[in-house]
């Protein structure tokens, strides 16, 4: 997905294709024609400056078989530490095995797809699926739906929108004393805000906003709003608020900061 080092070049290799997680280690796919092994794949680490620190390297003859290992290995990897792919968009296939015609063809992807050897449970087992996709962009609702896909909650769409329904549903679990192993929330004091608990699904936590912001809707009489409309429309807000706020004083001592 990552492929803004592509072209890079590694002891003599150029890379083809590359993937960083969210916590800074991924994997890459390189080509030497003059080598006696042509193909390898690498695992790496980045700093925070960008720069790849290449390591544990599988050489091979043969490019089909290069590209099959390095798409095992991010499986592999994603699978033992629940890694997600930075900036991905990823759907699993509930129903049926990855294959022509059981996916949306977007300008956006699927940059890969992975089918597991059997359904199996996904997401700390909340449900099972056949394998995966992975976009550069989201899915419409509508191309979710017509391909009974399944969006991981580690999309940052997902993540988003999860992390904004907390902060409801957080206050909602206080004033009504929820117990803590019955919590979908929990408090940072370090951000002073709420963060969802690791095994909260998407499905949960609305349902849980749904039950936050009902009062709001009976006593107002009107038809609830979507999610997304409400969402976007604190969104807006905000960006009014920044726009009418004051710029800070510059200190003319100091200059310009970057």
């Amino acid at each position: 997905m990552d492929d803004k080092n592509a072209n890079e070049v590694i002891h003599g290799y150029e890379v083809k294709r590359s993937i960083v997680f969210e916590n800074d280690r991924g994997f890459a796919l390189a080509e030497n024609p003059n080598a006696p092994q042509p193909f390898v794949t690498w695992m790496f680490t980045e700093d925070e400056n960008g720069k790849r620190d290449h390591y544990w390297g599988h050489y091979t003859k043969n490019g089909d078989t290069a590209t099959r290992d390095y798409e095992l290995r991010i499986a592999e990897y994603q699978k033992d530490y629940g890694q997600s792919e930075r900036g991905a968009y990823k759907y699993y296939s509930t129903q049926r095995p990855v294959d022509i015609g059981t996916f949306p063809k977007t300008d956006n992807g699927p940059i890969r797809l992975v089918n597991f050897e059997e359904r199996e449970r996904v997401e700390a087992g909340h449900y099972q699926a056949w394998g995966y996709l992975v976009y550069d962009a989201p899915l419409t609702e509508k191309q979710i739906d017509d391909y009974e896909l399944r969006a991981a909650p580690d999309n940052p769409d997902i993540k988003q929108r999860m992390r904004e329904q907390a902060q409801t549903v957080g206050e909602w679990e206080d004033k009504r004393n929820v117990p803590d192993n019955l919590r979908l929330t929990e408090w940072m004091p370090d951000s002073k805000a709420f963060y969802k608990k690791s095994y909260a699904s998407p499905e949960e936590m609305e349902q849980r906003y749904k039950r936050a912001i009902e009062p709001l809707t009976r006593s107002s009489g009107k038809r609830p709003r979507s999610i997304a409309a409400q969402l976007a429309e604190g969104a807006e807000q905000a960006t009014r608020d920044n726009a009418e706020r004051p710029a800070p004083p510059q200190d003319k001592d100091k200059g310009d900061r970057t």
